[in-house]
């Protein structure tokens, strides 16, 4: 009898093994994937991830977006320069973005600019609304500074005294901002026993466009617009002025919009990729790029990177060859 009640406890024990099926439990693995963090994270590598990015990446972004376009238009006349533009740079604590805006001749990326910044004749726009930090913009203001494509400077002014006009404007007493011109002459690559008592007219142009940066990024402005900065330096220092902006940015912080001509250079320096089609000017794509993780002239030999520049290249060459918006 002993046996025979064994027999059957054998087989007993031997039937949740087969219910067990290790098949089962392994469905979690399936749930994982579906986290997709992967829709935000469509900032696309343009260099190879060695190392760390010679910028921290973005954190999080804050609830309300530092510059927003909803549905921008301006004409002068019977001419329109941009057309429903619409577009939103978030703000990220800690370290803005960096917008480049790029498109063929004519298409309205100065308009954008001026438009943030408050500048006539391009401001106010004709219709939609143009919002910093929430808010309407009402014309120039302290939070926004300009660098232009020309070599802007005071003639009867050192450099010294160029870079600290602002803050002379501000009301700062001399000693205090003489101390932060000099601080930023050393900040834009320029020596303050050789450069600071010169007068532009003694300058290269690489030269004053530092001294034009120094002399916006002084005042510490939440936003910086630049219309072709260094367009027209020679390559080597146009290099070096594009590594000087990112230990800059670096280290203020700010959002900065860059127009450009050079798709290499805005591959290489943003964040954020504003691609306009032709005139009248609207948004064809937004690109968003990893920060770089290399020098200029290396980042620039990157395959990834020439396979992004080269993308852009074509689209943009399309446009330029035609005379419809957005095609």
């Amino acid at each position: 009898m002993a046996t025979d009640d064994e027999a059957p406890a054998a087989e007993t024990p031997a039937k949740p093994e087969t219910p067990a099926k290790p098949e089962t439990p392994a469905k979690p693995e399936p749930e994982a994937a579906p986290a997709k963090p992967e829709p935000e994270a469509t900032r696309k590598p343009v260099t190879a991830q060695v190392g760390e990015p010679l910028l921290k990446p973005l954190a999080p972004a804050k609830p309300v977006p530092v510059v927003t376009f909803e549905k921008v238009t301006k004409s002068f006349g019977n001419f329109t320069a941009i057309k429903d533009v619409s577009f939103t740079i978030e703000d990220h604590p800690g370290r803005g973005e960096f917008v480049a805006i790029l498109g063929p001749s004519g298409c309205g990326k100065s308009t954008v600019i001026r438009l943030i910044a408050g500048l006539t004749p391009q401001f106010p726009a004709s219709g939609g609304k143009v919002l910093v930090d929430g808010k309407h913009i009402t014309g120039p203001g302290p939070d926004r500074g300009m660098v232009f494509q020309d070599y802007t400077s005071f003639d009867n002014r050192s450099v010294l005294d160029n870079i600290a006009f602002g803050l002379e404007c501000r009301g700062m007493a001399k000693d205090e901002r003489n101390e932060l011109a000099r601080k930023w002459i050393s900040k834009v690559g320029l020596s303050v026993d050789r450069d600071a008592d010169k007068y532009p007219h003694q300058l290269s142009g690489g030269m004053r466009q530092r001294v034009a940066i120094a002399r916006t990024l002084i005042l510490e402005p939440r936003i910086i617009l630049m219309d072709e900065p260094f367009g027209a330096l020679d390559p080597p220092t146009r290099s070096r002025m594009q590594e000087a902006m990112i230990k800059l940015w670096r280290e203020l912080s700010p959002t900065i919009f860059l127009i450009t001509h050079s798709i290499e250079e805005a591959v290489y320096l943003a964040d954020t990729i504003i691609i306009f089609s032709s005139s009248p000017g609207t948004v064809l794509e937004v690109m968003h790029l990893e920060p770089p993780y290399k020098p200029a002239l290396e980042a620039q030999r990157d395959p990834q990177f020439l396979d992004t520049v080269f993308g852009i290249r074509e689209t943009i060459e399309k446009l330029e060859s035609s005379t419809r918006a957005g095609d």
